[in-house]
């Protein structure tokens, strides 16, 4: 279970998308899969494993997912880091309180993706493209205010919880949260683990997880070398 939980970002991206190659290095693993990039996962807690795994890399693998503080000075050795996004890994074990949404949810559509992605504060790291893949293989939930998309969250290639996001005008009335509960009851009921990604930053955001039950778990970080 611990190790589950310690790789469950690797387990379910390699469950959703081609992966073209997979090594493993002692208790290390390596992982190159393409979602709406070509990604790098690694599991490590080994120095020196790390630096292995780092020779087997070469100029095409730049861009690195869910890479914890003490690899990025090696991984990035001799490089200029183009882009990173740091966040806290937040999880939930075990079920959340019976709570009764407030408001009536729905599930995204594709036509949705292009409203979501103007509303984005990511759009350096995300694409329509990417927005429309995961309503049509992801999780997704929203709220609709006469025909209108007013509250919405999909989860990530790796399985996050994301994408959260209501309309300024619309906030402070419980949206997220129903929103939240519903993407964590579809979680459980494909027996998935729920988790999310916060930048630290985002206070209401992570007030929110920590109100339903998230655990602060690890900061990792992607990024992307020159």
């Amino acid at each position: 279970m611990k190790n589950q939980i310690s790789n469950i970002n690797i387990i379910n991206f390699i469950e959703n998308y081609p992966i073209h190659y997979v090594e493993k290095i002692g208790d290390s693993v390596l992982v190159k899969g393409i979602s709406d990039r070509n990604w790098i996962y690694i599991s490590s807690k080994s120095e020196e494993e790390l630096k292995i795994i780092k020779s087997r890399l070469d100029n095409k693998d730049k861009n690195f997912a869910i890479i914890e503080d003490w690899m990025i000075p090696i991984l990035s050795k001799e490089h200029k880091i183009k882009w990173k996004l740091v966040t806290m890994r937040l999880i939930l074990l075990g079920g959340t309180s019976k709570v009764e949404l407030t408001h009536s949810v729905e599930e995204l559509t594709v036509n949705d993706a292009e409203i979501i992605y103007e509303n984005s504060d990511y759009k350096d790291f995300i694409s329509i493209k990417y927005i429309i893949e995961r309503i049509t293989n992801g999780a997704s939930s929203c709220v609709r205010y006469r025909d209108k998309l007013i509250a919405w969250g999909i989860t990530q290639d790796d399985g996050a919880i994301g994408f959260l996001h209501v309309l300024p005008d619309y906030r402070k009335r419980g949206y997220a949260k129903d929103v939240m509960l519903n993407l964590i009851k579809k979680a459980h009921h494909n027996n998935r683990i729920p988790f999310v990604h916060i930048d630290e930053q985002n206070e209401k955001s992570m007030r929110l997880a920590i109100e339903l039950g998230f655990k602060k778990d690890r900061v990792v970080s992607w990024f992307e070398i020159e």
